[in-house]
C-alpha cells in the first residue's frame, strides 16, 4: 500500500511544535463544508455517527510504525504502537496519544450507555472505547478506520518528532464520564452475580468422571463460574479506573 504524505492543518501543527502539547486547536465546520471536504463514508461515520462495516478497513492490517490521523481535521490521534488485534474487525488501540487527543461522552442510543470517542479537535465521531482492552491501559478503543487516516513515521519526520514529544510531556489519558461507567459497572457487577448464583443454586452432587463426555460435563458445570469470573474483573478494573 502506498501512503502519501499528509498535510495537517497549519494551527495544529502550530500548536505542536511549539511545545505545548497540551493545547489543541479547535476545528469548526459547517456541515455543508464538511460535506465539502469528505467523501460520503467518511461524513456518515464523522458526523452522522455511523459504523463501518467490521473487516473493512485497510487500517486493520497496518503495522508499520506511524500515527493515526483525524481523516477530518487531521489531527493526530492514535500511534501504532498502541494498536492490536481485537478480533472485531474494527482498529482497535489500548490508549490515545494525550489526554487532548480524543473526546469522551456517553452515548445513550443503546440500552446500555457507551463512552464514545471523538477526535479531540473537530468532534468527529470515531468509535467507542470499552473497558476490556490489554494492558497497560486495560482499555479497548474500537474505532471507524474510515474515520482516520494513517501516516508512517518515515514519510513525516517533524510529525513523528511533534507526536512523540506530546505523549512525553502530556501522559495523562482521557477519564470516561460518569454516566456510562456506572451503568458500566452495574451491569458487570450484576451479570457476575448472575452467573455466580447460576452455579451455586445448582445440585453438585454428580461425580466427576474419567471418560471425554464425562469430563465435557465437568467442564460444563463450571462454566457460570467462569463468566462470573470474566464480569468481576471487569467490574473491578472499572472501579480502579475510578480511583485512579
Amino acid at each position: 500500500m502506498a501512503f502519501i504524505p499528509l498535510r495537517l492543518p497549519n494551527v495544529i501543527l502550530k500548536h505542536q511544535r511549539r511545545g505545548t502539547p497540551s493545547v489543541m486547536a479547535v476545528v469548526d465546520k459547517s456541515e455543508e463544508e464538511w460535506q465539502s471536504v469528505l467523501t460520503e463514508m467518511q461524513y456518515y461515520v464523522l458526523r452522522e455517527a455511523g459504523t463501518e462495516p467490521a473487516g473493512s478497513s485497510e487500517l486493520n492490517s497496518i503495522k508499520d510504525n506511524g500515527t493515526f490521523l483525524c481523516a477530518g481535521c487531521g489531527s493526530p490521534l492514535f500511534t501504532a504502537d498502541t494498536k492490536f488485534d481485537s478480533g472485531t474487525g474494527w482498529p482497535s488501540f489500548f490508549s490515545p496519544i494525550d489526554g487532548d487527543s480524543v473526546f469522551l461522552s456517553t452515548d445513550y442510543k443503546l440500552i446500555i450507555p457507551r463512552t464514545e470517542v471523538q477526535c479531540g479537535a473537530c468532534k468527529g465521531h470515531l468509535g467507542h472505547v470499552f473497558e476490556d482492552g490489554p494492558k497497560p491501559s486495560g482499555q479497548r478503543y474500537c474505532l471507524n478506520g474510515v474515520a482516520m487516516q494513517f501516516q508512517p513515521d518515515d514519510a513525516d519526520l517533524e510529525l513523528a518528532a511533534a507526536v512523540a514529544a506530546r505523549r512525553k510531556e502530556s501522559p495523562t489519558q482521557p477519564r470516561s464520564p460518569l454516566a456510562a461507567v456506572i451503568p458500566s459497572l452495574v451491569f458487570n457487577a450484576g451479570i457476575a452475580g448472575l452467573f455466580l448464583n447460576s452455579f451455586l443454586s445448582r445440585d453438585h452432587t454428580w461425580q466427576v468422571g474419567t471418560t471425554p463426555g464425562s469430563l465435557l460435563v465437568s467442564a460444563f458445570e463450571y462454566f457460570p463460574v467462569f463468566c462470573a469470573i470474566f464480569y468481576a474483573s471487569l467490574f473491578f478494573r472499572g472501579i480502579g479506573r475510578l480511583w485512579s
